[in-house]
Parts: structure tokens; sequence; C-alpha cells
């Protein structure tokens, strides 16, 4: 079973302009995206997590099927929006 928490956060100063300038450069879809992601990041900085373990998360969970043909044209079309 997967434990789940919420959080109420509020960033003020540079922390809340980092985290719009992520989600406005396209880096993060949001920014408790870019959040999650920061926390990843300092748990393998501090060697509470390793690359292997975070791969066989992500190989764990379900994928979108997609050609190499449609990825291409999906990123055509990302990039026509711009």
């Amino acid at each position: 079973m997967t434990e789940t928490t919420t959080l109420t956060l509020k960033f003020k100063g540079i922390e809340a302009r980092l985290l719009k300038q992520m989600v406005d450069l396209g880096l993060f879809n949001n920014k408790s995206e870019a959040i999650r992601s920061a926390l990843i990041k300092y748990a393998i900085d501090l060697n509470l997590l390793d690359k292997k373990t975070i791969w066989q998360e992500i190989q764990a969970n379900k994928k979108r099927k997609v050609s190499p043909e449609q990825l291409i044209v999906d990123i055509q079309s990302i990039r026509d929006e711009a």
C-alpha cells in the first residue's frame, strides 16, 4: 500500500519566483511536481535513495504505449504550440 501525505505550503520571495519560473519554462507541469522532484533530488544527494531504486519505481508504473512515429508527431505538436 502506498503512503500518502498532503501538505499545504507557502513560498515567498526567491522560492516562489523559482517555482513559478520552473513551471513557466516548462520544466515541470506544476509547482507540486517541481517540489516532489526537488525532494527526490535531495534524498539522492543525502544518499537516502539511490538511482537504481528510483528507476525500478519508474519501471513498475504503467506506461503510455506510443510508437516512435507517434512520439515524433506528439513532440512536433507541442513545438507548434509554442
